[in-house]
This record gives C-alpha cells, sequence and structure tokens, in this order.
C-alpha cells in the first residue's frame, strides 16, 4: 500500500499521524530505495571498515544535486582505488595527497577532503570512535549533539589539514545536518541505515538531519515554529519525533523526505 501524502500527513494528529508515519516508514524500508541516495554509496562497499570511510565522506559532501553528489563520490572511489579503509589506514600522506589532487565538488577541494579523512583517521588511531561517542552523549533525544561536537574538535586539533566547510561546529547554531545524517546511518540498522555500530550507539539520542528541504515538510507539519533551519528547529522536530517513537525518533527522517518529493 502507498504510504500518504505529506498534504494528508498535515491533516493527521495524535495516534492517526503516528500510524500514518509507521506506515510509511515500514514502506521506505526497502533497499530499492538506496538507488539515488548518498547511502547506496555506503552499501556498495562489501566490508564494515570501508564502509565506515565511505559512510564519513558520503555524508561530508551530501549536499546539492544527488546526482552530482553520487559523481563527486565516483570520482573520490576511483582516487582511492575502491579501497577506502586502505587508503586511510596504509596510503602516505604524500600518496595521499597525490590520488586526491584536483579533487572538486563545488566548492570543496582536494585538501578539505585529505584533511577530513585524516583528521578522522587520527582520532580513530586513539582508540575506538563510536565508544568514545557513546561516552560523550547527553542521555536525551539529540544528545549526540555533544558528542559530535567533542569528535569535531578532536578533529581540528590533530594538526591535520583544516577540513573547512567540511565538519561543522556542533556546538554552534547550525543544525549539522550532514554529521546528522552520518550518524543516523552508523547508528540506525535497516534496510537503509546499515548501523555499523548499532550494538554500541542508541538510536533514541540522534538528531533529525536537517536541511531546507525537511524544513519546509516540518513546518507545514507543525513541527516547528522557527524561521530558519538551525540546531534550535533540528531540536524542536526531533522532540515532536521523539514523543511518537522515543526509542528511535529518526525513523521517520528517511520517509519523510521521500514523500516531499512525491515519490
Amino acid at each position: 500500500m502507498k504510504p500518504v501524502t505529506v498534504p494528508e500527513l498535515a491533516r493527521l494528529h495524535g495516534a492517526a499521524r503516528r500510524d500514518a508515519l509507521e506506515q510509511a516508514a515500514g514502506y521506505f524500508d526497502d533497499r530499492s530505495f538506496r538507488a539515488g541516495d548518498p547511502v547506496g554509496f555506503v552499501w556498495s562497499f562489501g566490508n564494515n571498515r570501508d564502509r565506515e570511510i565511505a559512510s564519513w565522506m558520503a555524508a561530508a559532501l551530501a549536499y546539492g544535486r544527488v546526482a552530482s553528489i553520487l559523481q563527486g563520490l565516483a570520482d573520490l572511489n576511483q582516487r582511492w582505488e575502491f579501497q577506502p579503509h586502505a587508503f586511510v589506514t596504509q596510503a602516505s600522506r604524500v600518496e595521499q595527497r597525490k590520488a586526491l589532487k584536483g579533487f572538486v565538488y563545488r566548492w570543496t577541494r582536494d585538501q578539505h577532503v585529505l584533511g577530513y579523512l585524516r583528521g578522522y583517521a587520527a582520532v580513530h588511531s586513539e582508540g575506538d570512535i563510536a565508544q568514545r561517542l557513546a561516552q560523550q552523549a547527553d542521555p536525551r533525544p539529540g544528545g549526540y549533539r555533544r558528542a559530535v561536537a567533542w569528535l569535531a574538535k578532536e578533529i581540528r586539533a590533530t594538526g591535520e589539514p583544516d577540513p573547512g566547510h567540511l565538519l561543522p561546529d556542533p556546538s554552534a547554531n547550525s543544525a549539522c545536518k550532514r554529521l546528522a545524517m552520518w550518524l543516523r546511518w552508523m547508528v540506525r540498522q535497516d534496510e537503509i541505515d546499515p548501523g555499523l555500530w548499532a550494538d554500541v550507539l542508541s538510536p533514541a539520542y540522534l538528531w533529525v538531519p536537517l536541511d531546507t528541504h525537511m524544513f519546509r515538510i516540518a513546518k507545514r507539519l507543525r513541527l516547528t515554529r522557527r524561521r530558519l533551519p538551525d540546531a534550535e528547529a533540528a531540536h524542536k522536530i526531533t522532540a515532536s519525533f521523539a514523543r511518537m517513537c522515543p526509542e528511535d525518533p529518526v525513523k521517520y527522517d528517511f520517509a519523510i523526505t521521500r514523500l516531499g518529493m512525491g515519490v
């Protein structure tokens, strides 16, 4: 059965809306919907070590048209010879710089990617990132913002090249959509989200990956009164979902964005 449309969902309230969202989440929880989404790039790798690096990079480049994002990821995949984990952990800085030289995706340049990957690898070499994120989290909906703020600070302190716009500051007022989406992929586990850290981190503390598309839908559903898609708006929307599904408030994110595309 086809899920409800966004206008239909806007007319529902309480248990009826929750039931409609549950039905939509079930409908879109199908591997066929990975195509045309950056998460499909993550699933293209056969082992979790490669998927972890692919997730980190795919979410970072997830801005702009999806077709362009996938082209950028395809270019990057060739540069690291389809082995992201080996590229990050075994290639030298000189080899990495040479492989990435000339990479461009919109306003992302090779030095941003180099810093983003090397910074992550440097923090990872000091201990399991998932375990350390769990220690830094606040036990509440959206509580992983504090943990990811810690990760961003640690990466910038490594002395690697500045990743620039690829690594926003979650302690500021940005919604940090791409970091939220990365963590959703890593924590939730179903046919869309790989859930590589599902045994360590709880989906109850995720926050909604909020961009202008999701913000327009959320306003129509009266999930927030905020004027801008900022951190507070992401918090309000996450809290609204947590009232319907406290153990997994971001469960409806993928379905709602798909509904908003008229799929």
